[in-house]
């Protein structure tokens, strides 16, 4: 199999076309903005995994939510359980944003897991 990459140069000319043509490239056009959101998809779960493998080499102590709680403000106030409404909330965002990037729904949904009271 031949490996065929397009020029930054060929891709403007595909979507001048594109419009010119009435959308006639559109699927060439589709395919590629799917293989970028993979290609991102990737990239950012390899980055994560590599981050949570660096600074938590060992399963830690507590739940998600309890651990981010402590990570809010611990020094302002040593009751760490205050910040567990702002915690599920921060929790629930993230998830919120892996669903909107369409990264990775199954993480998404495993976070809202962990959010629910």
């Amino acid at each position: 199999m031949t490996d065929h990459k397009a020029t930054p140069e060929q891709w403007a000319d595909i979507e001048k076309w594109n419009s010119t043509l009435g959308g006639f490239y559109s699927c060439v056009l589709e395919l590629r903005a799917r293989v970028e959101l993979l290609e991102l998809g990737a990239g950012i779960r390899d980055a994560v995994a590599k981050e949570l493998d660096r600074n938590y080499p060992a399963k830690p102590d507590g739940s998600l939510v309890e651990r981010v709680a402590d990570a809010i403000n611990p020094s302002i106030c040593a009751d760490t359980d205050l910040y567990l409404p702002e915690a599920r909330a921060a929790i629930l965002e993230v998830a919120a944003w892996l669903r909107s990037e369409l990264i990775s729904r199954g993480v998404a949904e495993r976070l809202e897991q962990e959010a629910e009271p």
